[in-house]
């Protein structure tokens, strides 16, 4: 080689390494920038704004499609294809993505209109595609290197935009729980601060909830020196919406119990007022009883409720009388009222359908009839807390392994008195 060609050889070796030299240089400003962007804490669409700026602008790439998988699969980001982001069939095209991936090879796809497909993994599970169209060489001369480059700073993105997603999500499901807390204090309110345990009558109750919320209530309304009313209700459907109705019937009840001595025209304000709030969506089962401990009778109405037991020496008597439950129908077809002598020392139990629900790992619940048993078997314990916590373990001990269901409530009435 004659010293001319050497000089030549040495000067194009140099200008090769001064721009590898640029390149890296370049490659590592735009990392720093994405690194601060990220360290910045910038939000998604702050986060897209840089990765497509570094790709359109400093990298000359003509077309992309950022696609990304947060729970479902969406198009982050596009430019320069004839599509736009609604005619995109992300579906099809994840297929496609997977097919191409997968063998190497796609006829007639979309996907194959781009000169690249970059995937994002984590643990084997894809994160995100990058679809790459046409790319300046001047910029970073080696193919395979600038792919590389896109790869990392790719991976840095869609990495970042799920920390955020992450993040949000948890700020979502912090802000759930902080209304499911309010709820539930909200459902604690409902229910009675004390229940009586007096010369006439003691009456315990047990509330388990299911969830932090649940659709079940109880309550206790002393009216006058004789008399005083009791109630049990459940409402379809679990969770906020449920609390929110519940909290709207208690108000109502409340506001005219004390204004009508006729239990079918409480229930029947009370149906309309439930069907009026759900919209005949939802519905609330309900039992009413009115005792008046001079005369020791108790009215009732059983709005399609389970029939509470009122047992005086192991005579089991259904508190059946009443009504379908309330909010079905816009007016109610038919209200039919009970009354029953209630006899000293008799006892009666109220309860939701998540105690009969409870089912074992065979398939079968524990159902009414048993219910019926055990309390008949129980009936001079004369301490109903204790009795109750009875009741609990021995649904527990039924249910063996399985989970419960739905809402555990009992409310029981000792009428004392010879």
């Amino acid at each position: 080689m004659t010293a001319h060609a050497k000089k030549i050889a040495s000067q194009e070796e140099t200008e090769s390494l001064a721009s590898e030299l640029q390149a890296k240089k370049l490659q590592l400003h735009w990392l720093l920038q994405i690194t601060k962007a990220i360290n910045y804490n910038f939000s998604t669409k702050q986060l897209l704004d840089v990765y497509e700026h570094v790709l359109r602008s400093q990298l000359k790439v003509e077309k992309l499609a950022l696609l990304i998988h947060e729970n479902a699969w969406r198009c982050a980001l596009l430019y320069g294809t004839d599509r736009s982001f609604n005619e995109l069939d992300l579906g099809k095209i994840i297929q496609d993505l997977n097919r191409v991936q997968d063998q190497g090879k796609g006829q007639d796809l979309w996907v194959q209109s781009f000169e690249s497909i970059i995937p994002v993994s984590h643990k084997d599970q894809i994160l995100a595609y990058a679809l790459i169209g046409k790319m300046d060489k001047e910029i970073i001369p080696k193919r395979n290197e600038l792919l590389s480059f896109i790869h990392i700073i790719t991976n840095l993105i869609v990495v970042a935009i799920e920390n955020n997603h992450i993040a949000n999500e948890r700020v979502r499901q912090a802000g759930m729980r902080k209304e499911l807390e309010l709820a539930a204090q909200m459902q604690t309110m409902l229910f009675p601060i004390s229940l009586p345990d007096n010369s006439n009558v003691k009456i315990h109750a047990t509330y388990l909830p299911h969830q932090e919320v649940g659709g079940d209530y109880y309550d206790f309304i002393e009216l006058n020196e004789h008399e005083f009313v009791f109630c049990m209700a459940d409402v379809s459907g679990k969770g906020i919406p449920a609390a929110l109705l519940m909290s709207n019937f208690q108000a109502n009840l409340h506001a005219h119990v004390h204004h009508t001595s006729s239990l079918s025209e409480l229930v029947a304000l009370l149906n309309a007022k439930v069907y009026a709030s759900a919209k005949g969506e939802k519905f609330i089962t309900f039992f009413i009883g009115r005792y008046n401990s001079k005369t020791r009778e108790l009215h009732y109405v059983n709005a399609g409720h389970n029939p509470p037991f009122l047992i005086h020496e192991k005579v089991v008597y259904m508190l059946n009388e009443g009504c379908t439950g309330l909010g079905m129908f816009e007016e109610l077809p038919f209200i039919n009222a009970g009354k029953v002598f209630i006899p000293g020392n008799a006892m009666l139990h109220c309860y939701t359908d998540g105690v009969t629900d409870v089912e074992n790992e065979s398939g079968m619940d524990f159902g009414m009839e048993r219910l019926r048993t055990y309390l008949t078997g129980r009936q001079l314990v004369p301490d109903l807390h204790v009795l109750h916590q009875q009741l609990v373990d021995n649904l527990f001990s039924f249910k063996q392994s399985q989970h419960y269901t739905d809402d555990i409530t009992l409310l029981s009435c000792w009428f004392k008195g010879k």
